[in-house]
């Protein structure tokens, strides 16, 4: 299991936050199903050294973890699920995910969504844990120009924006990083769930409801065929997907 800064041990439990049959109903009320998708694993991540936005580069077992999502959203697009645009945070750890993901699905190469970078976290940015714990023992406040985590959910929000005007408000994926989902599920779930609570698993999914009103966050961090199964039930229920 892995540790977050200070040796705090966080959970990467997957969440089924709302039944399939209400997300339909969500769905069905002209929301739009958002597809959040961490990127594939990294030599940084391995040795958890905090990656913010340095333009750390897949590793074979990243690009093996980007594989293995494209072939499952691919299975999920022949159950009937129309996946019409795939959006990426401008890194090329995501943009590299993005790519192979819109490959799959016979798309063109995936579209930049500046909004989708990881959080900012600056002097922390490049450290691993025990460095952290060395030369910022209060965390980030003390480092003092890292972005905050509301800074960061609202930057979220407008990429869910974003994504949504580029697909023509059908569904759409977005490769994004673990920092930033978090943030964002940390507000949309009152902290329940997120930056301080959970963390994500490369390649992880985390599904949302946009584009009336506030979103609604869905499932965070499925794994593996508990993302296909979840989301073809969003069809199965009548949500127009």
């Amino acid at each position: 299991m892995p540790q977050f800064r200070h040796g705090k041990i966080l959970p990467t439990t997957p969440f089924i936050l709302v039944h399939p049959t209400l997300a339909a109903h969500y769905l069905i009320e002209g929301r739009v199903l958002v597809c959040l998708v961490r990127h594939g694993q990294t030599d940084w991540n391995l040795i958890k050294r905090l990656q913010g936005r340095e333009n750390v580069p897949l590793n074979e077992e990243g690009r093996a973890q980007a594989d293995a999502v494209s072939r499952l959203i691919d299975g999920i697009r022949k159950n009937g699920v129309s996946f019409t645009t795939v959006c990426t945070s401008p890194l090329s750890r995501a943009v590299d995910t993005a790519n192979t993901i819109s490959a799959s699905l016979g798309l063109g190469k995936a579209i930049v969504v500046e909004n989708l970078v990881e959080r900012d976290y600056g002097s922390l940015s490049g450290l691993t844990q025990d460095e952290r714990r060395k030369l910022f023992p209060g965390g980030e406040r003390q480092a003092g120009n890292v972005e905050t985590v509301p800074a960061a959910a609202s930057r979220m929000l407008r990429a869910v924006d974003d994504m949504i005007e580029h697909s023509g408000r059908r569904t759409v994926i977005g490769v994004t990083h673990g920092g930033i989902i978090n943030a964002v599920y940390s507000r949309l779930t009152q902290g329940e769930l997120g930056t301080g609570k959970t963390l994500t698993v490369n390649c992880g999914v985390s599904c949302i409801a946009a584009g009336i009103g506030e979103p609604i966050p869905l499932a965070y961090n499925l794994q593996n065929e508990d993302a296909a199964l979840y989301i073809t039930k969003l069809l199965l229920c009548g949500a127009d997907i």
